[in-house]
Order: C-alpha cells, then structure tokens, then sequence
C-alpha cells in the first residue's frame, strides 16, 4: 500500500516537473505561464492534502480561458520588473503555504507586466500588457484586481499585503461573501469564530 502511495504521489506531480522544466510554474514578478494548449489540461493540481508548491501565473489571455472553462475567479496582478513592493509581495507572501494553497484552490492567477510590450490576444482583441495596463487605469504597482470568468471587475486592492491580511482578502472573495456582508463584518464574524 505505501509503495502504491508513493508511486500515486509521483506519477501525480510528474506533470508539474514538465511545467517547471517549461518555467510555467514560477513565482517571479512578470514571469507568466504558457500552459500547453495540446494536454487535456491545463494545470494539475496536487493531490488532495498536499500543498502547492508554487503559484502558476497566467498571461491574461491564456488566464481568462482556463478562467472559463474552470469557473474560478481571476486574481490579476499588475506589476513592473522594477517594483519593490511587487517584488516583496513574490518573496514573502506569495510563498506562504496557506496563501499557495487558497490561490490554487479557488483562484487563475493572471500577471500582467506594465511595462512589456507583449501581445495579448483577448477574445480576438490584440493588445499589448503596457496597454491593458492602462486600459485598467492601473496607477500604481502592484495593483490587483479580483475579476471574474466573464471579465467583470469585482475589487481592486492596491500595494503590499502581509500573507495573514492578503489571506483574509482571498477567503472573503473567494465564495462571493462580499455580495452579503461588509468586510468588516466578516473580519468580526471569523475572529469571533476564531479562525
């Protein structure tokens, strides 16, 4: 049973070393996912109780198909090669287990570089990440914008957040509470709780 275990373990992470070896997987301020369009999926997720190893970022275009054909909501960061705090946010708080774990359970995360002149193509729309960047009045980094599979723009939280306020953040988007309750509420309900 153990050797089954281990073997089930290996071959279920067997695909994310062919996307690190492809440097979809990364966690790197404007280093984005290219998944490939010929797998019958895009993304593996580890087995149930594992933790994710890292957040795969997504170009928008490749970002909102997976966005609808999953039905998760889209995480966008806005970000620039030279920004400190974007920087910050990829080595402390997007390497928290926890943070990991809520982006790859109910999140596409999506990168776009303020600055790059790559092309999107965004349902037959090209355009370029500089100008969705300011298409989205994006005016200062990092921004992120929570946006759902149809692109319609939910909230937008701007600058550095440690991994406990950033993972409440997440929580609260996740399941639409914010349709219902105020986030201050929802701060009381879970700290009464105790969560």
């Amino acid at each position: 049973m153990r050797q089954f275990l281990t073997l089930l373990v290996i071959v279920a992470f067997l695909p994310l070393a062919g996307l690190a070896q492809d440097k979809a997987v990364s966690a790197k301020p404007g280093a984005v996912a290219k998944p490939q369009t010929t797998s019958s999926a895009l993304v593996v997720a580890p087995a149930a109780g594992a933790t994710a190893a890292a957040i795969v970022w997504y170009d928008f275009d490749d970002g909102l198909k997976l966005s609808q054909k999953t039905g998760k909501k889209i995480f966008l960061e806005f970000t620039a090669k030279w920004c400190g705090y974007c920087k910050r946010m990829h080595a402390t708080t997007f390497k928290d287990p926890d943070v990991v774990r809520m982006f790859a359970d109910n999140y596409i995360n999506v990168s776009v570089d303020g600055d790059s002149q790559d092309t999107l193509n965004i349902d037959g729309l090209i355009t370029t990440q500089k100008a969705m960047t300011r298409e989205w009045k994006v005016t200062g980094y990092p921004t992120y914008w929570f946006v759902t599979p149809t692109q319609e723009k939910l909230a937008s939280i701007t600058g550095y957040r440690p991994k406990e306020a950033l993972y409440d953040i997440l929580d609260y988007m996740k399941d639409e509470t914010y349709k219902t309750t105020k986030f201050e509420d929802f701060m009381k309900n879970k700290q009464l709780k105790g969560n």
